[in-house]
């Protein structure tokens, strides 16, 4: 009886030692969960001012089966992920619908804790040739540094192909999207083309973007439906202590007015971002850092014309709050977190930003501790009043208990400059915990 329960034993157990180890399929689990107690003071809304707290939990579990091999093509490997996501604020403090941190959660498909599926996709290496990669299904993915096009925490549904050294090192990315916004959906299609030169890595994209539903943007007509047109170029460079990332972009397309007629989008924008690391006595490692952006704005309201830059799909959220510079403005290059109803957020017939930022990382032993001011101006004011919208500064302390765990603390301070007749500081204070495997 033992013989032969050893004998079943060895069957079961020897195939799993004879395949080959690039054969075996493997199972990757990831996870992450952010948990932050904030407290917004005195936020500009119109002529109202708005004190919240905020407690919020934004969680990611990611299962993904590796070395899958196809029988019909051995050469391919295949790879199927699923990631779930959570997003949720605390019940107690009913803020998910205040005007600051509703845009966030709508365009969420739950922002009760609720799990979703931020992506769910299949990615075949070897795909047809060697050099060619394919994903299918929804998927994480960003273009540039984000300021057009960006999965932005939902997953973009569609379609890429990468294909690897098409010619000398040159890398090209082909991709289709069809990403839902306000119960719409639009077709986004292009490609991107990675050249690594001597001593940066260049990249030049471009896309459309196809809307068949009606809306506006920020030019004075409504909308049946619209083509906007993105070609960027990037530049980034890491050379010892300087690194060096910048991108400009340019806008174009038409729009059909629901009113008759059409109109043209003209617009551009462009960030840089500097940084130099360096050894500093008694704080050991730091790192200052310089960004310096700007976007174009509508000067008027001339109808057959929006020169506001102002991509739909963006990177700009982390959750239910802003993702960008400043804390509390959380600003892109087009928009800041709501001080009025409008699209961009700035008061009505305001458009386009310029964004200056100086910051500093210091690092005392585990502690890094971090400073940034932002100067935030509007680019076009239609109505011919001021374009200073505001200044902000950070302090930012994180302390990291081994790779997987941090500690975070933030100080915020945002003034209100011309654009508001009240000049009241909004202050922000959150403590948050990050984990990770």
């Amino acid at each position: 009886m033992k013989r032969r329960a050893l004998t079943l034993i060895l069957a079961l157990c020897l195939p799993h030692f004879l395949i080959p180890r690039g054969h075996a399929t493997k199972l990757d689990l990831s996870a992450d969960v952010a948990i932050k107690a904030a407290n917004y003071g005195h936020l500009v809304y119109n002529n109202e001012r708005n004190s919240q707290a905020l407690y919020t939990e934004n969680a990611t579990l990611g299962f993904v089966i590796k070395d899958i091999r196809l029988e019909k093509t051995p050469d391919s490997i295949m790879e199927v992920g699923i990631v779930l996501q959570s997003v949720g604020a605390g019940t107690s403090s009913n803020t998910a619908t205040a005007p600051q941190f509703a845009d966030a959660a709508n365009r969420l498909p739950h922002s009760n804790g609720t799990p979703y599926i931020r992506e769910a996709y299949v990615k075949i290496h070897k795909f047809l040739k060697p050099n060619v990669t394919a994903t299918f299904g929804r998927q994480n993915f960003t273009l540039g540094q984000g300021i057009t096009l960006a999965s932005d925490n939902l997953g973009l549904p569609g379609g890429r192909v990468e294909i690897d050294n098409v010619y000398r090192g040159i890398k090209t990315d082909l991709f289709f999207f069809r990403p839902s916004n306000n119960f719409t959906y639009t077709q986004i299609y292009g490609g991107a083309v990675f050249y690594p030169g001597r001593e940066g890595r260049w990249e030049l994209y471009h896309f459309w973007q196809q809307d068949t539903g009606a809306g506006n943007d920020l030019a004075n007509f409504n909308i049946a439906s619209k083509t906007k047109k993105f070609t960027g170029l990037r530049y980034m460079l890491t050379h010892k202590q300087f690194g060096f990332d910048g991108e400009t972009v340019i806008q174009r397309g038409t729009a059909d007015k629901t009113a008759g007629g059409s109109a043209d989008y003209k617009a551009h924008a462009f960030m840089m971002n500097g940084s130099w690391a360096q050894n500093i006595g008694f704080f050991g490692r730091s790192k200052v850092r310089l960004g310096y952006g700007r976007s174009s704005g509508n000067p008027g309201t001339d109808p057959a014309m929006d020169k506001a830059f102002f991509p739909a799909f963006g990177k700009k959220h982390n959750g239910i709050e802003r993702s960008g510079y400043g804390a509390i403005a959380g600003a892109s290059l087009y928009d800041i977190i709501k001080t009025s109803p409008t699209a961009n957020g700035l008061p009505d017939g305001v458009s386009g930003l310029n964004i200056i930022a100086i910051g500093a990382d210091l690092t005392y032993g585990k502690l890094l501790l971090s400073a940034d001011i932002y100067k935030f101006r509007a680019t076009s004011n239609a109505s011919g009043g001021s374009l200073q919208v505001a200044s902000e500064w950070d302090l930012k302390a994180t302390y990291p208990l081994g790779e997987s765990l941090r500690l975070t603390a933030v100080y915020a301070v945002f003034t209100p400059l011309g654009l508001y007749t009240d000049s009241q500081q909004a202050k922000l204070f959150y403590g948050a915990v990050s984990a990770k495997f």
